[in-house]
């Protein structure tokens, strides 16, 4: 009964292989254990080129907002977000810090105005500036100094509860941004003696 059983079972494993089986079974392992690394490298690849392309599209997207603004929006935008804090200082802080501001800018002060409760070098769209708060009256006017940028001429701007003025001085645009334009005239005099020199101040208003 057991030989029986036996003979049964070396007549049922008893299969003709195909010709050239092993060599197939042997090439398809070997190529599939080359295919992985490199679906896994292609795949690596292109996840890294489409975050590429999302950073790009993000930069031109930036880039053109910007581009369609004008100097007095960034300005206003810039004030009203990531340095708002800034208008509630009241503490003068020292004139080296405006003259070192103003200098890591390109730019030599003659004379430092009194009351800059905030000074720091920002960028405002694609624009380098000096961007300052300055109370008067218990009003802060924020004063944003526009380096190699001038204005046309001098502009009065209003954007809703808030009233701006921008005006070219030197090789650049003092832009002043308030909700009380009472200070203006003088914080315009004294920038201007201060980044021109009262020489030149004086002979402008000849």
């Amino acid at each position: 009964m057991r030989a029986r059983r036996q003979a049964r079972l070396a007549q049922a494993l008893t299969v003709a292989v195909p010709e050239g089986f092993a060599d197939r079974v042997l090439l398809a392992q070997l190529t599939g254990v080359r295919q992985r690394p490199a679906r896994r490298f292609r795949y690596g690849w292109i996840a890294l080129a489409a975050a590429a392309a999302l950073v790009v599209a993000i930069g031109v997207v930036r880039r053109e907002g910007a581009i369609g603004r004008s100097l007095p929006d960034l300005v206003i935008a810039h004030v009203n977000g990531e340095e708002r804090t800034a208008l509630q200082l009241r503490a003068p802080v020292p004139a080296e810090q405006v003259v070192q501001a103003f200098a890591d800018r390109g730019v030599h002060l003659a004379s430092v105005p009194d009351g800059v409760s905030y000074v720091q070098k920002c960028p405002v769209g694609d624009y380098r500036t000096v961007h300052m708060v300055m109370p008067r009256n218990d009003q802060p006017i924020s004063v944003v100094y526009v380096t190699h940028y001038q204005a046309p001429g001098v502009t009065n701007f209003e954007r809703g509860t808030l009233r701006g003025r921008e005006v070219p001085m030197a090789d650049g645009t003092l832009v002043m941004l308030s909700e009380n334009t009472t200070s203006f005239d003088a914080l315009e005099h004294t920038w201007r003696d201060a980044i021109e020199g009262p020489a030149q101040t004086a002979a402008g208003s000849r």
